[in-house]
């Protein structure tokens, strides 16, 4: 049986980072993947994150664009050409974001680095969710590096190796 692990040092859903690689899918809306056809779908999600829910002006300028700073000036660029001068609805996508970033999480749970308490911790949902979501083939993502387990060792505890004589091949 492994230790457990305090919930408050596991990070949330919130935290996690939206995987380079991401790909539109369920939860992404028609004006989505029409802006990740233009910029990739990782800066498309980079924006929702950062801005759903909001109207923002996108002015012809490439140099006013307020995506600038989150998506670079090459992207800001495509966006006040595709989308300038108009007001641009960010849609909220809640569930893209989210789906996006727990698949690192999953594929942690399917290799066995991290159990289906902790994710269900990470994710703020129930351990039978987790188990659901684990079973769907079209969960996935790349594991997260910084959410592997890590093996316990409590130091009072003395190693085997270090009592047993050595023997002499017999």
């Amino acid at each position: 049986m492994s230790a457990a692990v305090d919930p408050a040092s596991l990070p949330r859903l919130a935290d996690l980072p939206i995987p380079a690689d991401v790909r539109p899918g369920k939860g992404w809306t028609g004006q989505m993947v029409e802006l990740a056809a233009h910029i990739g779908a990782f800066d498309t999600l980079r924006i929702v994150a950062a801005y759903g829910g909001q109207s923002v002006y996108i002015p012809i300028d490439p140099e006013r664009n307020p995506f600038r700073e989150l998506i670079g000036p090459a992207k800001a660029k495509i966006v006040s050409q595709v989308y300038g001068p108009y007001q641009f609805f960010v849609p909220v996508a809640r569930h893209a974001v989210d789906r996006a970033k727990r698949g690192g999480v999953l594929a942690l749970v399917r290799s066995g680095q991290l159990s289906k308490r902790q994710a269900a911790v990470i994710l703020g949902t129930s351990r039978n969710y987790v188990d659901y979501l684990v079973r769907q083939p079209d969960e996935d993502g790349p594991p997260l590096p910084a959410l592997r387990r890590q093996p316990v060792i409590d130091p009072r505890q003395i190693s085997i190796f270090d009592v047993l004589p050595p023997t002499d091949g017999g």
